[in-house]
């Protein structure tokens, strides 16, 4: 791609056929038409500036494009790496916060350090079947939990009972 695309030499012109359209929202169909490039480049020239969705098409607002098409004429290529970095780190802090948010169920350390040898009474490994037995949900809960806990701590175990090998 040579350094300045020939629609730079017309962006004036490109900016007032912008302006003169009726509806501001601009979709790649009218960024390939009036920059005359290709299908891939028109979604990558306006993939920055979208700012709606209509199915799968995007859409930018006309001035958030002009914008956008004078910075990429002027090669402010850093510009859009700090707006890179910035939308980035935006989407890890929604990550983190979505993470924390996310239910925790704290269990007693007798229930962390639980083993297979010592499951709560209700609690059976055989050959083929596990079976819990208990009186309320969260007595279940509980059983399960330790089920849960004792079988991430000796797997090995776990597949020998289970399978009822030695």
């Amino acid at each position: 791609m040579p350094d300045k695309p020939t629609w730079c030499g017309h962006l004036e012109e490109i900016a007032a056929s912008l302006r003169s359209l009726p509806d501001p929202w601009v979709d790649r169909l009218i960024v390939q038409q009036l920059l005359g490039v290709g299908l891939r480049r028109a979604q990558q020239i306006l993939a920055p500036c979208v700012s709606r969705q209509i199915g799968v098409n995007g859409l930018a607002d006309r001035e958030v494009l002009i914008s956008h098409l004078n910075r990429l004429a002027a090669g402010d290529a850093s510009h859009y790496e700090h707006r890179r970095r910035s939308r980035l780190a935006e989407h890890l802090h929604a990550l983190q916060v979505e993470r924390r948010s996310a239910l925790m169920v704290e269990a007693p350390v007798d229930i962390v350090n639980q083993q297979l040898d010592n499951l709560p009474p209700g609690v059976a490994i055989l050959p083929g079947r596990i079976t819990v037995t208990f009186d309320s949900s969260r007595e279940a809960l509980e059983k399960l939990l330790a089920l849960a806990m004792a079988v991430g701590n000796d797997p090995l175990l776990f597949e020998r009972l289970a399978t009822g090998t030695k």
